[in-house]
């Protein structure tokens, strides 16, 4: 009697937790990830054309490059939360990333899963240097399972700032850069 009585509640213990996980699962789903707005600015020496589009929540990007981004390009990205009630962003996270090095990378990082995810809406390549050529993302949407963990729901913005030498200092040759709001439901 015990022994059937345990079975019972134990059958209906995993069955408790079956529903908890696939409940679970059905909210990741209503995790969302919407663009709202963007804008670039490019150094001529590098591009013939770089345009940056937000339309219907996705990102749109088309760009010629007239000569290669080798060893040595840098990215500085930022990551910001808009301030309650208000227009302004603060910054939550930033850093300065070799981009050869992150494309290049076999060690699967944050920073790799994010481009492997880009690669899947246009034509990057996936080594590095990026050899002079046309390039574009048709409909790019930020997968919300690369969201890290520390992010609620909220209005943010990612700046990326891209450039040779040393940020900000003498020797720093800009190449281009890009800011794109979202908005995110957890």
């Amino acid at each position: 009697m015990w022994s059937l009585t345990f079975k019972i509640f134990k059958n209906h213990f995993w069955f408790g937790i079956f529903l908890l996980v696939f409940s679970g699962n059905q909210l990741k789903a209503e995790r969302s990830i919407k663009f709202t707005s963007g804008e670039s600015h490019f150094n001529d020496n590098y591009f013939d054309n770089f345009s940056l589009v937000i339309r219907n929540g996705k990102v749109f990007l088309d760009m010629t490059l007239k000569k290669p981004l080798l060893k040595g390009w840098r990215a500085r990205l930022d990551f910001q939360l808009r301030v309650a009630n208000s227009k302004s962003f603060q910054s939550l996270f930033s850093t300065s990333v070799d981009v050869c090095h992150i494309v290049n990378a076999v060690k699967n990082n944050l920073f790799k899963k994010w481009y492997r995810n880009l690669l899947k809406y246009g034509n990057f390549l996936k080594n590095c240097p990026l050899n002079a050529s046309h390039y574009y993302l048709r409909g790019w949407q930020f997968d919300e399972m690369l969201v890290p963990p520390f992010i609620t729901s909220g209005s943010y913005r990612l700046e990326t700032y891209n450039f040779y030498g040393k940020y900000k200092g003498k020797d720093e040759d800009f190449i281009m850069s890009c800011s794109a709001d979202a908005i995110i439901h957890m």
